[in-house]
Parts: structure tokens; C-alpha cells; sequence
């Protein structure tokens, strides 16, 4: 089975940082792993590629952020 796990920076609505980190912790597969003056750094596992598309598809439309730039996107083989 495939393991995808993706890297992504989450760019909030200026003023809007803290309301973004909040929901973005809520989401399953989801971990905030900093936050800085570009945006929010996240790491987001997922069943499927396709699951991780969906994903970040909904972050994108959320009315609290401007831009969702992915930084990785990679694929291992899971380990018995």
C-alpha cells in the first residue's frame, strides 16, 4: 500500500492567522508544523493521492486564505 504524505504552506487572510492555524488542527491528516511571516507550514498524510488533492482543493476555497502552495508531494511503499 502507497503512503502519500505532503508538505504545504497555507498563506492566511492577513489578521486571520490564528482563526486558519485553529481549523487547520481540527483537520484529520492534518499537523501545523510552524507558522511564520509567509504563512503556515503543514505536513498532511492521506490514504491516496487523490484523498491529499481533495484535501488541499478544500483548504484552497476556505474564504480565510489567500493562497495554498504545495512544497512536496511524496510517495513511499508502506513498511510490513
Amino acid at each position: 500500500m502507497d503512503l502519500p504524505i505532503s508538505g504545504a504552506v497555507i498563506v492566511p487572510v492577513p489578521g486571520r492567522e490564528d482563526e486558519v492555524e485553529r481549523n487547520l488542527r481540527n483537520l484529520p491528516g492534518v499537523e501545523v508544523k510552524g507558522r511564520g511571516t509567509r504563512g503556515i507550514a503543514v505536513v498532511m498524510e492521506g490514504r491516496s493521492t487523490k484523498e491529499l488533492k481533495k484535501l488541499s482543493e478544500e483548504i484552497e476555497k476556505w474564504e480565510d486564505v489567500v493562497d495554498f502552495q504545495l512544497v512536496y508531494l511524496n510517495v513511499e511503499d508502506e513498511v510490513e
